[in-house]
């Protein structure tokens, strides 16, 4: 089941793990999505509108509690708007609560991790960044295939308060549906991938992650731009090394060449953009080395399909 597309009470209050990118760096594929109706691969979620959130009738249930006391696996819906305007943070403004529901029914989010944060990082990152790294590996471990989650599932990071960084320095990793309900529990069973799957997605699996960060979260400072195309690079090389050693799938060996061309370009642009010394001129690298990644997506979904993986690639963010 589906509901009209809503406002988010937690669009303006959490990191997203997977913003479309800036400065010339299309999204993937967007064309396919026009209609979807999730309202987010051309930019960040809608910011929150309380008086027009629906209620919920898990709010005649169950009370809220803090997102960051569930543990992973479990799913919540928003509590109803008018708790939300009572109980906003006064300290940061976010909105923290939520009201535990079953995962088999529909769902605003589902948690995937608590994970703690590394605080050296915190000497020369911001919490939100910070917590993005912090979420990459157990986002990959609950779902390691990004392309088979639901296009309207988001990666999204809560980070903790400013006032529990020296105690609890810890990030609220999580799926969310924006505007469409999410159906189901997403975490995946991993017995359930052949050997040539999990080869597959463990040589992707760094590119994945970092790439997942996004663009936008990296805007704020050069150092920070510098710094992500660094990861990037070292993230694209090794999926180049960690697939010429895999080897093409039968019956998709001219698309894997050309996969690999493609990311061997981009570990180039990545490499030129983190020698540049401008906001320009490291845009413009990575504006090249995006649409690398991009002209990549159609063969790996020849690729996948060999593989049996999922071919259905996701409308935000760059993928293997």
């Amino acid at each position: 089941m589906s509901v009209p597309d809503e406002p988010s009470p937690l669009s303006d209050v959490v990191a997203d793990a997977a913003r479309p990118k800036r400065a010339g760096v299309s999204g993937p594929r967007r064309r396919r999505w026009i209609g979807i109706g999730i309202g987010v691969v051309g930019g960040v979620v809608l910011a929150a509108v309380l008086g027009a959130v629906l209620v919920s009738r898990a709010d005649e249930r169950g009370r809220p509690v803090a997102l960051t006391s569930l543990a992973p696996g479990r799913c919540f819906q928003y509590p109803s708007a008018a708790y939300l305007q009572a109980h906003r943070d006064a300290s940061d403004g976010l909105i923290r609560d939520v009201v535990p529901v079953s995962c088999t029914g529909t769902h605003r989010g589902e948690v995937v991790a608590q994970a703690a944060l590394d605080t050296g990082r915190l000497r020369y990152d911001d919490a939100a960044s910070a917590s993005m790294a912090a979420c990459r590996e157990p986002f990959a471990d609950y779902n390691p295939d990004f392309w088979a989650l639901p296009p309207n599932a988001k990666f999204v990071t809560l980070p903790p308060r400013h006032q529990d960084l020296s105690e609890h320095p810890v990030a609220t990793c999580l799926y969310l549906g924006p505007n469409i309900l999410l159906t189901g529990p997403l975490r995946a069973d991993p017995s359930r991938l052949t050997a040539g799957q999990r080869r597959y997605l463990d040589a992707v699996r760094l590119y994945d992650s970092i790439s997942a960060d996004g663009l936008d979260a990296r805007e704020s400072t050069d150092d920070h731009l510098t710094a992500w195309a660094k990861e990037m690079a070292a993230a694209e090389q090794h999926a180049v090394d960690e697939l010429q050693k895999i080897g093409a799938p039968a019956g998709a060996e001219q698309q894997f060449a050309v996969v690999l061309d493609q990311h061997r370009k981009a570990v180039a642009a990545w490499q030129a953009a983190a020698a540049e010394d401008t906001r320009t001129g490291i845009h413009r690298r990575m504006a090249a080395a995006r649409e690398a990644d991009h002209a990549s997506m159609d063969p790996d979904e020849a690729v996948r399909a060999a593989l049996g993986l999922a071919t259905t690639m996701r409308p935000s963010g760059y993928s293997l």
